[in-house]
């Protein structure tokens, strides 16, 4: 049977013609090897919607973030149709300056919030506005140690664990929460173990176990009553960047980054993504744990109040609803791209 990338990649195939221009519809290079599902190299760009395409792209290149798999070293959208990137800035970068809208999503997720505030540390959009939601967040400062032996700035987006997506906003009781979020689309995880060194040369393993024990084992930290042998069963994806992105979210709490009283994670992926959702990679946490797939899991892991998920369904049930605050051609560009098999 069939899996929900393979899935996705085949109706793409048969819809390609409604989505995107004539001249993008000529099987694109994938690996060096022409794909029906990714479009002409050419016109990579075209894997955003209009609507958001040229400030989406300017936005990107001016913060130095490379886009995953992108064409012209980096600068241009991957032609992929399935990538997770792509999927993210179609359906959230509407809300970069348009905080009515963002409020108007995400509420059903953070009822207690009453006003979305500037992810300033971010910077403006080209036209001056402010930044709602923010891209590729990896934080103000290296909190996590991720610089150490490394030459050069950090970057956004690759190398250092860097949220999705971010966005902040005050709460009832005036409290300033702030979420840190991942995206996922037609990814899918298999039984590899990150500490266990594929070579006698290959020192990353160790590496990474060293880089984020200290923040790991913080006194009073989100995680903090956990041995060694849980710490070590957290690396195997996707745990191990979900364990990256809460360490993210108790260092920006603990530092109260933009007046922080609470920093968060929201975990977003396909519904029909099963093998993704249900799959659990590590033995440690299977012969442990109750739940049945990652997020009940995690959620056993945690604290209610520092980790949510939701469904990409859901999420785009409500965005269509949204036609007070959104563009009409934008959203049913998503309703027709994004009806998940």
């Amino acid at each position: 049977m069939p899996n929900f990338r393979t899935k996705e990649k085949d109706r793409y195939t048969t819809i390609k013609n409604q989505l995107f221009s004539f001249e993008a519809q000529v099987p694109g290079l994938y690996n060096r090897i022409p794909r029906p599902f990714c479009l002409a190299d050419q016109c990579s760009s075209e894997n955003l919607h209009e609507s958001v395409r040229e400030q989406a792209i300017s936005y990107f290149k001016y913060r130095n973030i490379t886009w995953h798999d992108g064409l012209q070293k980096g600068t241009m959208p991957s032609n992929h149709m399935c990538c997770s990137q792509s999927c993210c800035v179609n359906f959230l970068f509407p809300m970069a300056d348009n905080s009515k809208l963002l409020k108007a999503v995400f509420n059903h997720l953070y009822p207690d919030m009453t006003e979305v505030m500037p992810f300033y540390l971010d910077g403006t959009l080209p036209d001056g506005s402010p930044v709602y939601m923010a891209f590729e967040w990896i934080g103000e400062e290296d909190y996590l140690g991720e610089h150490e032996g490394k030459r050069g700035v950090r970057t956004r987006g690759a190398n250092y664990t860097s949220t999705d997506f971010a966005f902040r906003f005050k709460e009832k009781d005036d409290k300033v929460h702030i979420v840190l979020g991942e995206w996922k689309y037609t990814e899918e995880y298999g039984y590899k173990d990150y500490l266990k060194p594929m070579n006698i040369k290959d020192r990353k393993p160790e590496v990474r176990y060293r880089t984020y024990k200290s923040a790991f084992t913080k006194p009073g930290g989100i995680f903090s009553g956990w041995n060694d042998e849980f710490y070590r069963g957290l690396f195997f994806e996707p745990f191990y960047q979900l364990m990256r992105l809460q360490l993210l979210a108790q260092k920006m709490e603990d530092n109260k980054k933009m007046g922080a009283n609470i920093v968060s994670v929201l975990h977003i992926s396909p519904e029909a993504n099963t093998v993704l959702r249900n799959r659990v990679t590590s033995p440690y946490l299977v012969e442990n744990f109750k739940g049945d797939g990652i997020y009940e899991i995690w959620k056993e892991i945690l604290h209610k109040n520092r980790f949510k998920d939701t469904s990409a369904e859901k999420l785009l049930d409500i965005i269509i609803r949204q036609d007070k605050y959104a563009d009409k051609n934008w959203l049913y560009h998503l309703k027709l791209r994004y009806s998940f098999c």
